[in-house]
């Protein structure tokens, strides 16, 4: 499927950004940073044919870096036509651009919530060429400036209300970016190197009065927060023939640094301080990985083989002090200052057929071995041995639509984070570090469909089942009484769902209109390590969705539309808690206008619907085969916001 660029008209884009979010059928895989190595990290999305090198840049930094008047077209790759690819995705977009000497975008705007602040966003972005140089430079700035207020009831076993509590939880974020990308040809070939540097910070001045039912005063809580983050991106990636075969190697270079701190201060009934609390937290990151891979067409045949290596390091250091009246004491943490460093190596070799009929179908295996290395805390080594097999078959019929059938084994990104502990004042638990952790596998089997309907509308679905084996929660660990909560592979489980997308005009009923529909409904089960019963997955959500309806009325130049969000529950089961939160749904309504000629200007009412967040925190004593002690339960109402834009071409 080709779209030209004289279709995306109707919408009035700015970017590359907005043209792929109006492609019919297609879905942006934004999840690409939390890809393990350099395999799809910028999800489904080329420019030019190219994949980005690229990690912390978001697919989002790249898109709206690129004009929408140099885009040629949006080519919709699937079947054969990605067979091969490393993302493993049944569908690509290729963004096609125009030859141009340079052109720019812009957006700048604030969004105004109840804190009654104003918070600045905006981007700047120029590309485009230089006799055989290609360019593009973008910065950007951002961030929020919001109120989260919310009040808890404090029930025992018998339901009888406890206390109350109230919050008040005002809370800033701001990010400022700046990224560029330089590219020509060199040594036969073509070079592209990419940057990015970014910093951003984050404060939250959150407290907790408790009353007694009667409204009599028992306590309250201060617990001010402040993170910053500093992160360092530059990627190389370099593409040219050797004879019959074609080369391609590729770098990815990520550092980042980040600082936390925290301080607790509770009072009694009688407003005096019996306990003080600071925490200070810094964490070092770093990602180094290097690819090439070589592959030779062999007429309805590609053989391609290749290796990727990877160093991980993560620097954790905790300082945790406490006052409970007689001066100030260091309070240990296990495992809380740790360095990590995996070294990590992939032989992979693929063969695909792509004959000259709708069938095509690629076969991969990849050998995966890692080694753990912990030092501080914990002083460890620990080597790990994957194989992962794929065998992908897809089929093309009517023209447009597809088939598709993928069976694979994968294994789990691991987070450094699961390996430190990190101590939460706020809820007053150790989130537990465990350096034994192995990374979860699975073996995976997925079907789908995609289905085009007329020009402008598309359907499609996908049935999967993973089998999990080595499986992440959590577990206890320490000496009784000390318990803390930490991730542990706790078996065996499964999962089962299905992917539903569907993009369809309306113009028998709307003139102008479209909705568009994105839904995930799946479930998990794994037999609990304490309670020995079967149950879902820790944070795991059974059913999202995403929905939109929006009508261009090209005669006047204007627009307007819904979007909605909506995730399930989901449930946390500690050894002594279950704690479940259910995320506040969102309706946002937005106007847009392109009557000025060049400018765009959009208005946004966000989270018009105020739906509170709920949570509710089940106690039980001793664990989880105990008896209920008490129920926490609270709301936050997040409350609304407007956001104004003006954005433009250069």
């Amino acid at each position: 499927m080709r779209y030209e660029a004289s279709w995306y008209g109707q919408f009035s884009p700015s970017t590359a950004l907005d043209m792929v979010n109006r492609t019919p059928g297609f879905v942006p895989d934004m999840s690409g940073a939390n890809r393990r190595g350099l395999s799809g990290a910028a999800g489904n999305v080329l420019i030019d044919g190219e994949r980005p090198s690229a990690k912390s840049q978001t697919l989002t930094d790249i898109l709206q870096r690129i004009p929408a008047k140099q885009v040629a077209c949006i080519e919709i790759l699937r079947g054969a036509e990605v067979a091969g690819d490393p993302s493993g995705a049944p569908a690509l977009a290729n963004v096609v651009r125009t030859l141009s000497a340079g052109a720019g975008t812009w957006s700048t705007g604030f969004e105004y919530a109840p804190r009654q602040k104003l918070a600045p966003n905006g981007f700047l972005s120029w590309s485009g060429r230089t006799g055989a140089t290609d360019f593009a430079i973008g910065a950007s700035y951002g961030g929020f400036r919001r109120d989260l207020p919310g009040a808890r009831r404090v029930e025992d076993a018998s339901g009888s209300l406890i206390a109350r509590r109230v919050d008040a939880s005002p809370r800033e974020y701001a990010e400022h970016t700046v990224n560029a990308e330089w590219a020509r040809a060199v040594l036969g070939g073509r070079l592209a190197l990419t940057g990015e540097v970014s910093y951003s910070s984050y404060d939250e001045n959150s407290t907790l009065l408790t009353n007694a039912p009667g409204g009599d005063r028992l306590e309250d809580e201060a617990t001010p927060y402040t993170g910053i983050t500093h992160t360092y991106e530059s990627g190389l990636n370099f593409e040219r023939g050797l004879g019959s075969w074609d080369l391609e190697l590729a770098a990815l270079l990520t550092r980042s640094r980040s600082t936390t701190d925290v301080a607790s201060t509770h009072r009694d009934s009688s407003f005096v301080v019996d306990t003080e609390s600071t925490q200070a937290l810094a964490r070092r990151r770093g990602e180094s990985i290097a690819r090439f891979t070589v592959s030779r067409n062999l007429a309805t045949h590609r053989v391609e083989a290749g290796m990727e290596a990877a160093i991980n390091t993560l620097d954790a250091a905790t300082s945790q002090l406490q006052n409970l009246g007689a001066g100030w004491t260091p309070t240990y943490v296990p495992n809380s200052n740790v360095r990590v460093e995996e070294a990590r190596q992939e032989t992979f070799a693929g063969y695909i057929w792509r004959p000259r009929s709708p069938w095509s179908m690629e076969a991969r295996v990849t050998a995966e071995m890692s080694r753990l290395d912990f030092a501080g805390d914990v002083n460890r080594s620990v080597s790990f041995l994957h194989w992962k097999p794929l065998l992908q078959i897809a089929r093309v019929f009517g023209g447009r639509n597809q088939l598709q059938f993928r069976f694979f084994r994968d294994v789990g990104q691991i987070d450094f984070n699961d390996f430190v502990s990190v101590p939460s004042l706020a809820d007053d638990v150790v989130n537990g570090g465990n350096p034994t952790l192995r990374p979860e596998t699975s073996w995976r089997a997925e079907v789908g469909a995609d289905l085009r309907i007329g020009r402008d509308a598309a359907f499609a679905i996908k049935g999967f089942h993973y089998r999990l084996d080595d499986a992440v929660d959590l577990i206890p660990i320490g000496a009784p009484g000390k318990q803390i909560d930490a991730p542990a592979n706790i078996g065996d489980g499964t999962v089962t769902g299905v992917d539903l997308t569907y993009n369809a005009p309306l113009p028998a009923i709307v003139p102008g209109g479209a909705i568009g529909v994105v839904a995930t409904l799946q479930d998990a089960e794994i037999v609990d390590p304490i309670t020995g019963e079967q149950r879902t997955i820790s944070n795991f959500q059974t059913a999202q969705l995403k929905g939109e309806f929006r009508q261009d009325i090209a005669a006047r130049r204007f627009a307007w539309g819904i979007n909605y969000w909506q995730n399930s529950s989901s449930q946390r089961f500690r050894f002594a808690e279950i704690d479940t939160h259910r995320p506040s749904p969102s309706l946002d309504l937005f106007f847009e206008t392109t009557a000025i000629e060049t400018l765009k200007v959009r208005l946004s009412a966000l989270s018009v619907l105020g739906t509170p967040e709920l949570r509710e925190r089940v106690f039980f004593a001793p664990d989880r085969t105990g008896a209920i002690t008490s129920v926490e339960s609270s709301e936050r109402r997040p409350g609304h916001w407007w956001m104004l834009s003006l954005s433009g071409s250069l």
